[in-house]
């Protein structure tokens, strides 16, 4: 490894450090807090992801000019990073206001539905931009064992943890609220699409490794990964040691490190850009995808 690379890696690893420890803390506070507690636990922590991942996005969005390809991407992402605050933002109202009453009871949730709904298109779809981008750049990355083996990995884990889902969804059709039966189903169909792009955004950072722009898709790679072992926690809590239901609320804290690593990826983004802020939409693009 390079003195450059190694001087590169030196200066993200507090950022990653802040990831690690904004986890922790979620962590903590929820195995210090009383079951009660935890719906308001987790409505903190969510605000302040939330948050940090719409700064990062649309830092990351304005480093580019009108027309840049990766301005469309990182554009669709701080508008999914804002959508899913605003639904967020209803919840947490309900939670404050009725707090006796479930949120699936709430005249808001049909509109969370639309919320939610228009986050993961939004989210989704600048996913699917950015996992092609190395095409835009001209990097053809030759096929092998083992990239054939981490997109059956990628499809599996998909597969996994958004089909039992989608079952029980379809078994309890009727018996739940539609809006709530939309929510779930859309944003699994979301997630499954976010864990199967992890095998290209993976692929791309190691191509790029020793590069600065590397850390943007480690860190977005690893965002994806974050949302695999959140949505997997119905059927992994039961087979961690303790109560399965604690077990499961430890689990849901990882949406921190899901939210804050996508923000911290567009902050990167927009530190890597900031020589070339003023180029054309043309460089901006290679620079943002081609070889370090």
């Amino acid at each position: 490894m390079s003195a450059e690379s190694t001087g590169r890696g030196a200066s993200v690893a507090p950022w990653f450090g802040a990831v690690v420890a904004l986890q922790l803390a979620h962590l903590v506070a929820v195995a210090t807090s009383a079951p009660a507690s935890h719906a308001l636990v987790h409505d903190v922590a969510g605000w302040g992801s939330g948050l940090l991942a719409v700064f990062g996005t649309f830092a990351a969005a304005s480093a580019f000019g009108s027309g840049d390809y990766l301005r469309k991407v990182w554009g669709g992402l701080a508008a999914g990073a804002a959508l899913s605050l605003v639904s967020a933002a209803l919840r947490s109202y309900w939670l404050h206001a009725v707090p006796d009453v479930p949120f699936t009871a709430s005249p808001l949730l049909p509109y969370r539905m639309v919320v939610v709904v228009l986050a993961n298109v939004c989210t989704t779809y600048a996913l699917i931009l950015l996992a092609s981008t190395y095409k835009q750049s001209g990097l053809q990355p030759e096929s092998s064992p083992r990239t054939t083996a981490l997109w059956a990995a990628a499809a599996l884990a998909a597969l996994a943890v958004g089909v039992p889902v989608l079952v029980t969804e379809a078994n309890n059709l009727g018996s739940t609220p539609l809006p709530s039966t939309i929510i779930s189903v859309v944003s699994t169909l979301a997630d499954m699409t976010t864990i199967f792009l992890v095998a290209p955004i993976l692929r791309v950072a190691y191509m790029l490794r020793g590069g600065r722009l590397a850390w943007v898709w480690w860190a977005m790679g690893l965002s994806g990964a974050t949302w695999l072992l959140y949505d997997a926690r119905v059927w992994l809590a039961p087979l961690l040691p303790g109560d399965p239901t604690q077990a499961a609320e430890l689990m849901r804290s990882l949406r921190t490190s899901g939210l804050v690593l996508m923000g911290l990826a567009g902050w990167l983004q927009r530190t890597a850009l900031t020589p070339q802020k003023f180029a054309s939409p043309e460089s901006s693009l290679h620079a943002s995808t081609g070889t370090p």
